[in-house]
């Protein structure tokens, strides 16, 4: 779920082969069935490969969309809180940051004690008669900003993109980077543990004493941002990639002062298909936010992220939830919202190859029409904040 990159392929390949297992290509519809009636007493990673084209006989893996909670300790927020597995602030500490960071790298303490870095750039454009907009970007799990955010090309235009839709000519914004925790996921091998975020501990309450962590550190994060840098306070926007990007939607829909997200390849953050206490989601706030996913895209995600803004849509008519579904090569795009369509080939809870390769690349040829059109064109209202959704 996470961006597993080639490295973490190869682990699930050599993972199959240490279990005793062949690695076997892509099966006949009769070969896949027969495989999936089987059972194994031996553990195992959900790495099936199924036909990457259309099925002649319309045979598929099963949907991946899961609503039934089959957890035996789920609570009110969903799962209890992630385990943090050891503190560290990342998997290379500070230095995770070094690379990347044209601005400061602060250490924060979380309200668990934990030092986590964060990397922080202060557009020096950005004045108190004219503020630019803040964009909190969250990694993917596994992998920190080092890896990840070069790749988006988003830090490419930092001085020169304008997110503001009434004044053009207002370029650059300032960002800021929050580091996850070293913890246990609901996601399989080799995404089990790691670097990341707790979408599934969805205790978004600011009263509470025992609210999500990360949720609070984010808020901590932003807090810093404005405190040290002018920021439209109508323009304060939110990306993220697959597990950052789950985050990213859980936290936007909950958050006041968010203006709009527009994340990558994000699981379903209330109902993902290996979460034993899945949720129905009743976002807060009426936040825009744009889901941006390959039509073949790893563990069926393409397919939980379809029905997660289908559902939000049904119950929510005037919820500007939007789906965007590009093609896995050429990043175009291929369908949107009510339009989007995903590849039924890819819908299982499974490592499909085509999906994974997709996964592990931000369609940078995108961030302007598709991510950064989006945000501009979705500031706050003039009164400052999103009412409920309806």
């Amino acid at each position: 779920m996470s961006m597993l990159l080639w490295c973490a392929l190869a682990l699930q390949l050599g993972a199959q082969l240490a279990l005793g297992r062949s690695i076997a290509f892509p099966p006949t519809d009769d070969e896949w069935l027969r495989r999936q009636s089987s059972t194994s007493s031996l553990p195992s990673i959900p790495a099936c490969i199924p036909p990457q084209g259309t099925s002649p006989l319309g045979i598929y893996p099963p949907s991946a969309v899961t609503t039934k909670q089959t957890g035996t300790n789920c609570n009110r927020y969903g799962d209890p809180p992630a385990r943090v597995l050891n503190n560290v602030q990342s998997p290379n500490g500070l230095q995770d940051y070094v690379q990347i960071c044209h601005g400061q790298i602060i250490t924060m303490t979380d309200k668990n004690g934990q030092e986590r870095a964060v990397c922080f750039y202060a557009n020096p454009k950005s004045t108190k008669d004219k503020p630019l907009p803040l964009l909190v970007y969250l990694h993917p799990s596994l992998f920190g900003s080092t890896v990840t955010f070069p790749l988006t090309g988003i830090d490419e235009v930092r001085d020169i993109q304008s997110l503001n839709n009434e004044d053009p000519s207002r370029l650059g914004f300032s960002y800021i980077l929050p580091a996850g925790r070293n913890t246990i996921h609901q996601y399989p091998f080799p995404d089990d543990t790691g670097l990341g975020w707790d979408n599934w501990y969805r205790n978004v309450d600011r009263r509470s004493r025992d609210l999500n962590i990360d949720v609070d550190f984010i808020d901590k994060t932003i807090a810093y941002a404005k405190g040290h840098v002018p920021v439209d306070k109508r323009r304060v926007f939110m990306t993220g990639w697959s597990n950052g990007a789950a985050m990213t939607e859980l936290y936007a829909a909950n958050t006041d002062g968010i203006a709009s997200a527009a994340v990558y390849s994000a699981p379903d953050p209330y109902r993902d298909s290996q979460d034993p206490c899945t949720q129905v989601p009743y976002p807060k706030y009426a936040t825009p936010v744009r889901d941006i996913h390959n039509y073949c895209d790893i563990i069926g995600i393409c397919t939980t992220g379809k029905y997660y803004r289908d559902d939000l849509k049904r119950r929510y008519p005037s919820l500007p939830q939007s789906l965007v579904v590009i093609d896995v090569v050429t990043t175009a795009v291929m369908g949107t919202d009510d339009g989007a369509k995903c590849d039924p080939a890819c819908q299982g809870a499974c490592a499909v190859t085509t999906g994974s390769v997709a996964h592990n690349r931000w369609p940078a040829a995108r961030n302007s029409d598709t991510f950064f059109s989006f945000l501009r064109a979705n500031p706050l209202p003039k009164s400052g904040f999103w009412g409920a959704p309806k």
